[in-house]
C-alpha cells in the first residue's frame, strides 16, 4: 500500500511525462507543414485526456489529505488574499475562460471571502474546490498546472511544500 507521498511522487512523475509529451508536440506544430497540423492537434488532445485522470486522483488526494493539514493563520491569509485578487482579475478578462471555469472561480472566491471563518478554513476550502475544477478545466481544454501557476502562484507553491512537508 502506497504513503499519499509516494502516491504524489508517482503521479508527479506520469504527469511531468504527460506535460513534456504534450510540449514537444506543441513544439512540433511551430514547424510542421500545414496539413499536418491537425493530426498533432489531435494527438495533443489525446495526450491530455489521457492526462486527466491522473490529475484528477493527484487534486482529490491533496483536497482529501487538506483536512489534516495544519495551515497558519499568517501564511492562508497572504494566499487568500492573492486567490481574492487574480479571481477578480481573470473574471475581468472572462473571455479567455469558458463559462463553467468562470462560475467555478466564482465559486472559490465566494468560499475565500465568507466572514465567518479563518483564513486557514478558506484555504483548505479552495483546495477542496479544485478537483471539480480540474474535470471542468480538461472539458474546457484549459491545462490546469499552468493555469493555476499563471494566476495562482503563491497557492501553486504552497501546495507543493505543503505536499513535500506534510503528506506522508
Amino acid at each position: 500500500m502506497y504513503s499519499y507521498s509516494e502516491r504524489l511522487d508517482e503521479l508527479d512523475k506520469i504527469l511531468s511525462r504527460y506535460r513534456k509529451q504534450v510540449s514537444g508536440k506543441e513544439l512540433a506544430l511551430t514547424t510542421t507543414p500545414s496539413e499536418e497540423k491537425e493530426r498533432i492537434k489531435l494527438q495533443i488532445s489525446d495526450l491530455k485526456a489521457e492526462m486527466q485522470p491522473f490529475e484528477q486522483e493527484y487534486w482529490d488526494i491533496i483536497s482529501q489529505q487538506s483536512s489534516y493539514m495544519e495551515i497558519s493563520e499568517q501564511e492562508a491569509e497572504v494566499i487568500v488574499a492573492e486567490i481574492v485578487k487574480d479571481v477578480d482579475k481573470i473574471q475581468v478578462n472572462s473571455s479567455t475562460y469558458s463559462d463553467e471555469v468562470i462560475q467555478l472561480l466564482r465559486e472559490i472566491r465566494d468560499k475565500v471571502n465568507q466572514s465567518d471563518k479563518s483564513a486557514a478554513a478558506k484555504l483548505k476550502g479552495v483546495i477542496s474546490s479544485i478537483p471539480p475544477f480540474v474535470g471542468i478545466s480538461y472539458e474546457a481544454e484549459l491545462d490546469t498546472e499552468n493555469f493555476l501557476r499563471k494566476h495562482l502562484p503563491t497557492f501553486t507553491n504552497f501546495i507543493e511544500a505543503m505536499k513535500k512537508k506534510r503528506l506522508s
